[in-house]
């Protein structure tokens, strides 16, 4: 959850431009879980839920 946390955390930074730009060195990185799966470490994706959050919360639309 902190990984998460952490993306999330630093895509809203950037999404409201108190940062330029972000780079998120987390472990575990999230590309292999599956919305019902966990598979190789990974439980949460990160990025997805980033981006869930920036669309509910930051009110951004499509997200790239």
């Amino acid at each position: 959850r902190w990984a998460a946390g952490s993306v999330t955390e630093l895509a809203f930074k950037v999404a409201t431009r108190e940062l330029k730009n972000g780079f998120a060195v987390v472990r575990p990185p999230g590309h292999h879980a599956d919305p019902s799966t966990a598979m190789g470490f990974c439980f949460f994706n990160s990025v997805a839920i980033a981006a869930r959050q920036l669309q509910q919360k930051g009110k951004l639309g499509k997200i790239l």
